[in-house]
């Protein structure tokens, strides 16, 4: 629930109905989990679409950006393990709520309440995406210059995101052997 109320109001924030459509994947996720990530799918592509490309060395491109990833992070959590309506949800979503008087406070809240729910549910991988934030916010803010275009941007944020994933993962990884021969 939590996923949707950050989705609903980034939408809001953001004067970006679009977001709206994550309605879908939660009316949906009442029936079936499959159905709910191929809405969800839909979603993500309808707001890929729709929003404009902008830098992320801007407030609004910041705004944008951070917003989006995290509301988007929350909503597929949500449909990944279902619509839950606990106390400590409805006291997060209430919180998120409150915080959207302004752009400064929905951010700091977001960004909190996201870390919160990672730590609740992942313990203490959740250094990972907090490592993660820091490091891409870091990269971001060095190479500034040479760092222009937002497509550049992006493949930056999602490299990074990548390699934190497979620090992360390092201990789960199989290495399988392949034969060289069927017969072997």
């Amino acid at each position: 629930m939590i996923g949707l109320i950050a989705t609903i109001l980034t939408g809001i924030v953001l004067k970006n109905y679009v977001f709206l459509l994550i309605m879908l994947a939660y009316l949906l996720r009442l029936r079936s989990r499959n159905a709910s990530l191929a809405a969800f799918y839909l979603y993500v592509l309808s707001i890929a679409v729709s929003l404009p490309s902008t830098s992320i060395y801007t407030w609004e491109g910041l705004k944008l950006a951070v917003f989006v990833a995290l509301s988007t992070i929350l909503a597929l959590d949500d449909v990944l393990r279902g619509i839950r309506v606990e106390r400590e949800e409805l006291i997060l979503s209430a919180v998120l709520i409150v915080s959207a008087v302004t752009d400064y406070t929905f951010l700091i809240v977001l960004i909190a309440v996201v870390l919160y729910s990672s730590y609740r549910h992942f313990g203490k991988a959740t250094a990972y995406l907090a490592g993660w934030l820091g490091l891409s916010a870091a990269v971001m803010y060095l190479t500034r210059d040479s760092l222009t275009d937002p497509v550049a941007q992006a493949f930056v944020i999602i490299g990074l995101g990548l390699l934190f994933i497979l620090f992360a993962e390092r201990k789960d990884v199989e290495f399988l052997e392949v034969k060289l021969f069927e017969g072997e």
